[in-house]
């Protein structure tokens, strides 16, 4: 994800079970980011809602932000497994994503075309319009492995809200992992399919993740891809918003509003911030 890369968003006006395309951009060390988190994204695209299952909380949370029928910009929307529910609630939504795997099987679930997808790199996302809620779930934002590239996005975020709208940002307490020195192997069912063993690899200095992913299928041969991501604190995330003229108005360890006190990697971290005036 970078301010710099070449793609270009592009809206599609009618769902397909092929997820719409465009020109794919020169990767370079600038673009590297954006590169990694798409092949990444489409590698588990196929398995996405069975590691992952939907949930209807962060929707049931931003009716008490918003007003029924309001417009909500989903940064990394994925399969739907949060604008779906969304959209059941009555929010108008537009979902960018880099991964045309993921738009494909968000396009599989929503034969109606409640979603506005939108495939584009999401840091350098100009729409030309502002949303009353743009909400970034599921660690969205960590998903940047470089801070510039980082910043980049927090000004994508914010030029896309309405000056009476919120953004709602979804990260992890990196408390623990920021002091992991060996190799932590987790294993993950996919479903009834099979099973995806993780490797999760930390480097303190620049707060980085590295993901290396083995997905084992029944009637199918391994299928390995990797990721990596960049964590970040809580204090370091509202510098970021900061920069881009965003203040925090509240925070959480989960979507009930529950109080955040830090040092446990097992909670969220929901972060609600307003534009400045």
């Amino acid at each position: 994800m970078s301010d710099t890369t070449t793609m270009d968003a592009t809206t599609v006006d009618a769902p397909t079970v092929d997820a719409p395309t465009v020109d794919a951009p020169t990767m370079d060390a600038t673009s590297l980011g954006t590169a990694i988190t798409t092949a990444y994204s489409d590698a588990i695209a196929e398995v996405y809602d069975d590691i992952y299952p939907g949930s209807s909380e962060i929707a049931e949370y931003l009716a008490t932000l918003a007003e029924p029928g309001a417009s909500v910009l989903e940064i990394g929307v994925g399969t739907g497994r949060v604008a779906l529910p969304l959209a059941d609630q009555g929010f108008q939504v537009h979902g960018v994503d880099t991964s045309e795997g993921m738009l494909a099987r968000l396009a599989e679930k929503d034969p109606e075309g409640r979603i506005t997808p939108v495939l584009g790199d999401l840091a350098s996302l100009d729409l030309g319009r502002t949303f009353d809620v743009v909400l970034a779930p599921f660690n969205v934002l960590c998903c940047a492995m470089a801070i510039d590239e980082q910043i980049a996005l927090m000004h994508a975020v914010a030029r896309h809200t309405a000056a009476d709208g919120h953004v709602v940002i979804e990260t992890f307490d990196p408390s623990d992992y920021h002091v992991q020195r060996k190799s932590e192997i987790t294993t993950r069912p996919v479903g009834t399919r099979g099973v995806v063993i993780e490797s999760l690899d930390v480097l303190p200095a620049s707060q980085n993740m590295l993901l290396n992913s083995t997905l084992f299928l029944d009637g199918a041969a391994p299928k390995s891809s990797s990721t990596v991501m960049r964590y970040l604190w809580p204090s370091e995330l509202d510098l970021l918003a900061a920069i881009a003229r965003l203040e925090l108005v509240g925070r959480y360890s989960g979507w009930q509003e529950q109080p955040f006190d830090g040092g446990d990697s097992r909670k969220m971290c929901v972060s609600v911030f307003r534009p400045l005036a």
